[in-house]
């Protein structure tokens, strides 16, 4: 009776050690945000994600630039026949405005739409050109340009993002998995809990 008292005993103070022991290793993912140092002995302390934000950035701008938006997928994109349409009336509605916005007063109305509509077309017809076939406008140099353009953009806002945020994203995203992750320790260390009561009980 006490033998087995003993050993589930020994199973549940392994599994809530299994189960703590996780909690805090995922907090330690992200806290403390800003760098700890202890007092007297002087170890320095800051959460994983923190400490590697940088890290983390440029290694996300990377895979981002060289995977994911490549100069390739630019061009393929900006030779889309939807895109080409809506790129070219977008540019044909603004200088359109511009414009009427720029001509003096003075000149009559009609005078000013025909004008106005000219500029349009002929810019509209010069980017629909350029949009047929990019690749002829852009060379090595422009890709890199666009690929390390890319990897900065992706690095800055990785490197703006608050902590508690991205923190709060993170368990937002993957609270069920984070969960599996406690559990699974308490489950293992009630395990080896038991088997450490069996060799107690065996030893003694």
């Amino acid at each position: 009776m006490y033998t087995s008292l003993f050993v589930i005993l020994m199973g549940l103070i392994g599994a809530g050690i299994g189960w703590i022991t996780n909690v805090v290793a995922i907090k330690l993912l992200f806290r403390p945000y800003q760098e700890y140092r202890v007092p007297v002995i002087g170890w320095k302390i800051q959460g994983l994600i923190p400490k590697k934000q940088q890290d983390i950035a440029r290694g996300l701008g990377e895979i981002v630039s060289t995977e994911l938006i490549t100069g390739n997928d630019v061009m393929a994109s900006l030779s889309r026949k939807d895109i080409q349409a809506r790129l070219r009336q977008k540019v044909e509605g603004y200088v359109r405005e511009q414009v009427f916005l720029r001509l003096p007063f003075v000149i009559p109305g009609g005078i000013q739409a025909s004008l106005a509509d000219f500029v349009a077309r002929n810019l509209g017809q010069e980017v629909e050109k350029f949009l047929h076939n990019p690749s002829e406008f852009f060379r090595n140099q422009e890709m890199e340009e666009i690929k390390q353009e890319t990897k900065k953009i992706v690095i800055e806002n990785v490197m703006a993002l608050e902590m508690a945020k991205l923190e709060e994203l993170v368990y937002l995203l993957a609270r069920t998995e984070l969960k599996h992750i406690e559990v699974i320790g308490g489950i293992l260390g009630f395990f080896i809990g038991i088997v450490q009561g069996l060799i107690s009980l065996v030893t003694l």
